[in-house]
């Protein structure tokens, strides 16, 4: 015996949803800390809030485990241990950085010489400061780190 999951019209916030077709049908989900059940693909503010900190805990847990951290497995970053204190971010709030990562990297590459294994880094220095800001990829920094054997 096969038991469908239940459908139905969204239940989320239709006035503060920013959905053209308020309200969806579709699967229901579990209900929220308010009692309501959404669609997914929902876009009332407690459902965005929900993806949005679901992506954020994703790619701090994906960093986390990349640079091999130990201690506590928390999302907050401030309990991990190691010999840096790190702040993950995510979504549309780094995509700016990242864009002039990637130019910055293409930029590189195309003058890098052959046999040249040193790995890229950026370096971004904002108006009216003189200390600067270093971007660097995950994979090549966890290298860097362990090269200069600060994994634990």
């Amino acid at each position: 015996m096969t038991l469908l999951k239940e459908k139905d019209y969204c239940e989320g916030n239709r006035e503060k949803c920013k959905e053209p077709n308020c309200p969806l049908f579709g699967t229901l989900g579990r209900p929220a800390r308010d009692g309501k059940r959404r669609i997914r693909g929902c876009n009332d503010p407690a459902a965005r809030g929900k993806r949005n900190r679901s992506k954020g805990d994703s790619k701090a847990r994906r960093a986390r485990k990349a640079l091999g951290i130990a201690g506590a497995n928390s999302r907050h970053e401030e309990h991990w241990a190691g010999y840096l204190r790190l702040e993950v971010k995510a979504g549309a709030q780094v995509s700016p950085i990242a864009t002039r990562f990637y130019a910055a990297e293409n930029q590189s590459k195309q003058s890098k010489a052959v046999g040249d294994t040193r790995p890229f880094v950026m370096v971004a220095m904002p108006d009216e400061t003189t200390d600067g800001i270093v971007l660097i990829r995950l994979s090549e920094f966890r290298t860097l780190l362990g090269a200069l054997d600060l994994l634990k």
